[in-house]
């Protein structure tokens, strides 16, 4: 529970009025030690304060003060002693008998009070202890105004010192603000205006009442009998009048401000309405047993609706996919929580209807689209097949130098036609998977020359667009075919083709034949290696030494229109 600046106030005043009543308590047993009569309370005509009553008053506030501190035994032994020894004190008043320790009527009986209000306390009764504190109070008040007053009819009726009385008020002042947030006092202390407004005119009537009282009861010997009296209570019906007068006008402006914030909690109320039954979303609001609450427009046409069981967590859960009357819907179900805890949860489904119908008509496009493609790159394939088998038949009839020409002709050709088998199989037409390309090619070359002798190893997994992928193979192409046909003279040896991906892609293709011991400038397969390395804005190197590595720094590059 979370208290308020009066509440805690209000605790500060009860525990500052027990401590105050400890102290006087003291100085009253200190005057009696030294025969000090003003310690001991003989003014303004007044006895002096008995030195048991002083005692008893010290373990009274120094229950209140363990009250405060939510400590309840000290406050049951007190009360207990108190109960016992008081009631003993008046059955010597009833049977006329003499007492050693002196203790006047009215202070037993108000002893008796305050061991009622330490046991209901103790047992969280806190209104009817605040009831019977207020007479208590009352009286101990109109005992000290009477010798403020100099009226000695009250030692008469009430036989009461001075500092008693003074010591009985501050008792009833910490009683009444000892627990201000519970029982009758709660009012006085709660955070809305009206509390503020009691504290603000109650100290202001309190003080001008006692004013007023003390002055008419100074000049009532100075004017004719019963004037006094009724001066007083027509002053004090007077400030009743004005304080009445000015609670209302600020009640009338509270009530103004009232109406003014519930006209703009309407207005808002009807916005936030206006816009959720406008909304193409259905959303609902359900408590914590699962009934509807409120509903939209939208929510009431699509009727009964199942949602998830709540799972106790406080984020939102998503509802899958709902078929509603023909129509697809998704949404969100989000828990409410107040404070702690769990009040239901709103739901908010969306038609997604006209997504999924797009949705799968981008899927049959899709579809047509990549079936298009596979067409395509079959009859592409073919026909360069076809291009190759007219190149083989050509080479037939030719000379060896037409016949070789024809054949490396060929095999560019089985190159290109391979990129595109490799795309139709893998039915991914975003680009070519080159470790798939170049294994198929590296197996063709093998069988087209007949070196089967010839192994290779290949780790390029990476995947091109066909701008890139088709004078790269023609690249890989020429260097194959070059270590093919002049690494290994004796028919066997190992082929190492590389292609990693960093900032740059980079090509390596390494052999462990013979070498190249003056490595040729002006062959046709190199001056296509170099044209092909300018084409893909590479760095193309030929190195000898142990065999031969053919390297190629390049990039992939950007697709350009031909229309």
């Amino acid at each position: 529970m979370e208290w308020s600046d009066s509440v805690l106030f209000a605790r500060r005043i009860s525990v500052s009025a027990s401590a105050t009543v400890i102290v006087i308590s003291s100085l009253i047993l200190a005057g009696w030690a030294a025969g000090n009569q003003h310690l001991m309370g003989s003014v303004l005509g007044s006895p002096p304060t008995q030195p048991v009553t002083a005692i008893l008053f010290i373990p009274l506030a120094a229950s209140l003060i363990a009250l405060a501190r939510a400590f309840r035994g000290p406050a049951i032994l007190t009360g207990t002693f108190l109960l016992v020894f008081y009631l003993l004190t008046i059955s010597t008043y009833i049977q006329g008998a003499e007492y050693g320790y002196n203790s006047r009527l009215i202070t037993s009986v108000l002893f008796l009070i305050y061991a009622a209000v330490l046991f209901l306390f103790s047992t969280s009764r806190f209104s009817v202890a605040q009831i019977i504190t207020f007479p208590a109070g009352v009286i101990s008040y109109c005992v000290l105004v009477g010798y403020v007053a100099g009226i000695g009819v009250y030692g008469e009726y009430f036989l009461m010192a001075l500092y008693t009385a003074v010591l009985h008020i501050l008792i009833a002042v910490s009683i009444l603000s000892l627990f201000p947030e519970r029982g009758v006092m709660a009012p006085l202390h709660a955070s809305f205006v009206g509390g503020h407004i009691v504290r603000l005119i109650l100290p202001v009537m309190i003080a001008s009442i006692t004013f007023l009282g003390l002055l008419t009861l100074k000049m009532r010997y100075h004017m004719f009998p019963g004037f006094g009296e009724v001066f007083l209570m027509g002053m004090t019906v007077s400030i009743i009048i004005v304080s009445v007068i000015i609670v209302a006008a600020e009640l009338n402006r509270i009530d103004l401000k009232r109406k003014t914030y519930r006209r703009d909690l309407r207005r808002t109320q009807r916005f936030f309405r206006d816009v959720l039954e406008n909304l193409a979303e259905a959303v609902a609001v359900f408590d914590a047993e699962g009934n509807i609450l409120y509903q939209n427009t939208a929510m009431k046409r699509l009727g009964v609706v199942d949602f998830p069981e709540y799972s106790g967590e406080r984020r939102p859960v998503i509802i899958d996919r709902t078929d509603l009357k023909g129509r697809h819907y998704t949404g969100w179900m989000v828990p409410r929580f107040q404070g702690d805890e769990y009040a239901g949860f709103i739901v908010s489904l969306t038609d997604i209807t006209d997504l999924i119908l797009a949705k799968r008509s981008l899927e049959d496009t899709l579809m047509e689209r990549d079936a298009l493609l596979a067409e395509v790159h079959h009859r592409v394939k073919n026909n360069l097949q076809i291009i190759i088998s007219l190149l083989n038949i050509q080479a037939m009839n030719a000379d060896d130098d037409t016949r070789r020409i024809l054949m490396d002709t060929q095999s560019r050709v089985r190159a290109m036609a391979i990129i595109h088998e490799t795309l139709y199989d893998s039915g991914d037409f975003s680009g070519v998977l080159m470790d798939s390309f170049i294994t198929r090619l590296m197996e063709r070359l093998i069988t087209v020359h007949s070196a089967h002798g010839v192994h290779f190893r290949v780790d390029a997994d990476v995947r091109l667009n066909l701008e890139t992928a088709i004078p790269l193979a023609l690249f890989i192409n020429e260097a194959l075919t070059n270590s093919i046909r002049h690494a290994f003279p004796e028919g066997e040896g190992m082929i190492d083709v590389r292609i990693t991906s960093n900032d740059h892609l980079h090509l390596t293709v390494a052999d462990d034949g013979v070498g190249i011991e003056n490595p040729p400038s002006g062959t046709v397969g190199i001056s296509l290696m170099r044209a092909l390395a300018d084409q893909l804005d590479g760095e193309f190197e030929l190195i000898s030494d142990n065999g031969t590595v053919v390297s190629l720094h390049f990039r992939e590059l950007e697709y350009k229109s031909r229309f």
